[in-house]
């Protein structure tokens, strides 16, 4: 009786080839890929020279291939994939402006104008105790509703 092996990636129980000491793949094509994938890994994983040489080859291949040109061409040869991104775009526009929520600019920012008899005020914060607030770009300073219970200033 033959030795077999079962292939780990796609479970066929195939004979063994007497040749290779460590089989673990079948000799189908799919499973040929996918051991070189396996091996590919792992070698990008452990090895400092295989990664800086494959990374140095995709720096020279993405250079001499703008990705602005190659989405350019895209589009050109794909008029329905643009009139479908347009078409979603417009419905996604449409859901923002329904909802009233504002479509680039952050709706918690500070509003100049004021909204109903609500007092804001711009006040350093040290520690957060019982208020709501949110950082403003960074630094140490909050935004707070004046409520009941907060001093007025």
């Amino acid at each position: 009786m033959t030795p077999t092996i079962t292939c780990i990636n796609c479970g066929a129980v195939v004979p063994r080839n007497p040749r290779l000491k460590k089989q673990k793949y079948c000799s189908a094509k799919a499973c040929q890929k996918a051991m070189r994938r396996s091996w590919k890994k792992k070698a990008y994983a452990k090895n400092k020279s295989y990664r800086r040489k494959h990374l140095d080859i995709q720096a020279t291949w993405r250079e001499q291939r703008p990705a602005y040109e190659y989405q350019k061409q895209y589009r050109e040869l794909h008029p329905e994939y643009v009139k479908r991104n347009r078409e979603l775009q417009r419905k996604r526009n449409k859901k923002r402006h329904k909802n009233h929520e504002p479509m680039i600019v952050n709706g918690n920012s500070l509003s100049l104008q004021p909204i109903g008899d609500v007092t804001y005020a711009i006040i350093q914060v040290k520690k957060l105790k019982d208020c709501k607030w949110e950082l403003v770009h960074g630094y140490n300073a909050g935004i707070i509703r004046a409520r009941e219970d907060l001093p007025h200033y």
